[in-house]
């Protein structure tokens, strides 16, 4: 049996059908049963979450692998509800995971890396995680599952980049749905920095791959970055739209200081995401094997078209 925490989610939800797919008895930890039907699969299920004890006990019988992919992404939730459940939960299901003996496989982000400047990060970079909750209390999970690692936990994590596709209402996907809706005409600075998408469904894919012969940290991302302003104009092209760059970033800052940034994010992490580079070596996951099988193209069209269909 195979549990999934998090199964009805954006990348839990991909997860959990890939997996039934392919065969495998799933069991998912929800909290509220109304999301299983969205799946469109048969699963087993505990309704819970991960600061539940008792419905992890009951959700881990007879489980022999754990994805842990629940988190709190940050916007709309308190800090203190973030820290409870991405490093709470964490914790709770690092501990049942080693009781039973079973193997997890921990999702992380490459947010706990933040920044990189003119080389892309690593799986050996600092921690210097974003400044921001879910961030920084998703390394201290990831610091958590290490050090049981240590002690005996049968453990692998993947931290995903830019994650985007069908379904998604957050990360690039707020950038698209921005220029697909015409919200986003002006763009902040020559956006020459690199960002390093990663289609879900080549996603999923990379956490299987780290389930089966992976031990250690894996970042998933594209086999190569991309420029945003390559990005953001492969999105205009299909919408048909111009954008115009060059808007000022300390202008840009005063402005979202007042109105907020993109999905909720601050002035400065905003302003970061169009002058920063966020870019990633990835040999190690394509050393278990994984390659990236869905063009960039083919996948922003796909979501381009599902946002013209939405709106």
């Amino acid at each position: 049996m195979i549990l999934v925490t998090g199964g009805t989610g954006f990348i839990g939800s991909y997860l959990v059908k890939y997996l039934v797919k392919h065969g495998e008895d799933v069991r998912v930890l929800v909290r509220d049963k109304s999301k299983l039907e969205l799946l469109g699969v048969k699963v087993d299920f505990v309704k819970g979450g991960v600061t539940n004890k008792d419905s992890l006990k009951e959700a881990f019988k007879d489980v022999e692998e754990v994805y842990h992919l629940a988190a709190i992404f940050r916007h709309g939730e308190s800090k203190e509800k973030i820290w409870l459940v991405n490093y709470g939960g964490t914790k709770n299901v690092v501990d049942e995971t080693l009781k039973r003996d079973a193997k997890l496989l921990h999702v992380s982000t490459v947010g706990v890396l933040g920044f990189a400047s003119s080389n892309p990060l690593d799986e050996e970079s600092p921690y210097n995680p974003n400044p921001n909750p879910y961030a920084q209390s998703k390394a201290k999970a990831e610091q958590y599952v290490l050090k049981m690692q240590r002690e005996g936990l049968k453990a692998a994590i993947v931290r995903p980049a830019f994650v985007y596709g069908v379904g998604s209402n957050y990360g690039l996907n707020l950038l698209i749905d921005m220029v697909v809706k015409k919200r986003l005409r002006f763009v902040i600075g020559d956006c020459r920095n690199f960002i390093h998408p990663i289609h879900v469904k080549d996603l999923v894919k990379a956490l299987v791959l780290a389930m089966k012969k992976g031990d250690s940290v894996y970042i998933a991302a594209n086999e190569k970055p991309i420029t945003l302003r390559d990005f953001l104009n492969l999105v205009a092209s299909y919408v048909g739209v111009k954008l115009r760059y060059g808007f000022p970033p300390k202008l840009a800052y005063l402005i979202l200081k007042i109105k907020g940034g993109i999905g909720g994010s601050s002035a400065e992490e905003t302003i970061s995401l169009f002058t920063r580079n966020w870019f990633y070596n990835v040999e190690k996951i394509k050393s278990l094997g994984w390659r990236q099988e869905i063009r960039i193209e083919d996948g922003v069209m796909e979501v381009v078209n599902w946002l013209k269909k939405l709106k």
